[in-house]
């Protein structure tokens, strides 16, 4: 699957660009409302327990499209052998202690 030019972006923008965490994502939600929207379709499937249910009751349309397709990129990938688990922090951890 491909991604559309400005879900690509705001995967970016959910990323961080530098330090050691490089290229996994944020901690938090990002302020940015189009990251958000793509924060939230990766954590929903790397750390669903992370998801706020009120920001994604109250997104708009376009938000809604962009956490669609990256929620369905991230399932694409994970049902192709993918696993999630190194891309979120707190769920690496979990995974090294046998929690998850």
């Amino acid at each position: 699957m491909v991604l559309s030019d400005i879900a690509a972006q705001a995967l970016y923008g959910a990323c961080y660009k530098k330090g050691p965490h490089k290229g996994r994502l944020l901690k938090n939600a990002p302020k940015d409302p189009v990251s958000r929207a793509a924060w939230y379709g990766a954590q929903m499937v790397c750390n669903p327990y992370k998801v706020s249910i009120a920001s994604l009751m109250f997104m708009r349309d376009e938000e809604r499209a962009i956490y669609r397709e990256i929620e369905k990129l991230f399932d694409d990938m994970k049902a192709a052998g993918w696993k999630p688990e190194g891309l979120d922090r707190d769920r690496y951890t979990l995974e090294m202690l046998g929690a998850w």
